[in-house]
């Protein structure tokens, strides 16, 4: 059964789970899923002291980070076009674990993203790969260490191009006013010395960065947004030890032409934007891009360099 939520308390973790077959996460993000095939749920607890014991061989063959609104759905709406796997695209038991304020120690986070896992496995009955909320970069080490046999790509795009579309429509997390939004808030600017959101963006997107930087290289891959769509293909599956031939290859170069965001039944062709946004920015984003995230992109690039 689907792990459709989770919630850890003192008692343990408790997932809802839904009867919805892994054939039918067709949609670009997991909850559109849940939301178009209405099952009723059941709940189940793991104990406390069972948290984190995990069968063998349920890590994920692979973890995507991104940076957002970079194509990282592109890499997994590409990916279930593979015979042999289960792509969970942005799952929200994922951020209801990882959702700050953090009121469990690391370790018990580790072990209920482990016991999530779990419950992915015996969902999926096979490979499986894990595709993340773009917030969920910034705590990117909590989940290296709950899959640490897992390799890991991220999704990157220039981040001016990132920039003008977080500005023109902000995801609810980076809008909202409660809790968790300044939670992330003081992750992303600690001391609170943005003067504008053209600043913030920017000490955004280098807070991915730097982030990402802080996983061993040797684990991953970063994926450029003008090697897509190739790079599924070329990058991400060989790193995630997924066999690709040439059926499968030109399944993925034929979706590929599809908007990969499109509901599912509502095909509708890809158009690039690179130019569009380029034209958008703004000489204030471009300055706080060169200040606050060029340099840290650089510094991750570095790090990866053959």
């Amino acid at each position: 059964m689907l792990p459709a939520r989770a919630a850890l308390h003192p008692t343990g973790l408790y997932l809802a789970l839904r009867q919805i077959d892994p054939a039918e996460l067709q949609d670009a993000f997991m909850q559109e899923t849940i939301a178009r095939l209405p099952v009723p749920e059941t709940i189940v607890q793991i104990t406390r002291e069972d948290i984190g014991k995990a069968a063998t061989d349920t890590a994920p063959a692979g973890l995507i980070f991104h940076v957002a609104r970079c194509g990282s759905t592109l890499i997994s709406q590409l990916l279930k076009q593979h015979d042999n796997l289960v792509v969970y695209a942005e799952p929200l038991p994922i951020n209801e674990i990882l959702l700050p304020p953090h009121k469990w120690p690391r370790h018990e986070l580790i072990a209920a993203l482990r016991s999530l896992g779990d419950a992915f496995a015996r969902h999926a009955r096979k490979p499986y790969v894990l595709k993340f909320s773009s917030w969920n970069t910034l705590f990117c080490d909590i989940l290296a260490e709950a899959f640490p046999e897992s390799p890991w790509v991220l999704s990157l795009r220039d981040p001016v191009e990132v920039g003008v579309s977080l500005l023109s429509q902000p995801p609810r997390w980076l809008r909202g006013s409660e809790e968790p939004s300044r939670e992330l808030s003081r992750f992303v600017d600690p001391d609170g010395t943005s003067d504008s959101h053209e600043d913030f963006v920017a000490r955004l997107y280098g807070a991915f960065c730097t982030a990402a930087g802080r996983l061993d290289p040797r684990r991953g891959r970063l994926v450029p947004y003008k090697a897509l769509p190739a790079a599924v293909w070329e990058i991400v599956a060989p790193h995630f030890s997924l066999s690709i031939d040439g059926r499968q290859r030109d399944r993925m170069a034929e979706a590929a032409r599809s908007n990969s965001k499109a509901p599912v039944g509502k095909a509708s062709e890809f158009a690039s934007d690179i130019a569009t946004k380029q034209a958008a920015a703004s000489a204030g984003l471009r300055l706080a891009i060169d200040s606050f995230a060029r340099p840290q992109l650089e510094h991750l690039e570095r790090l990866h360099a053959p």
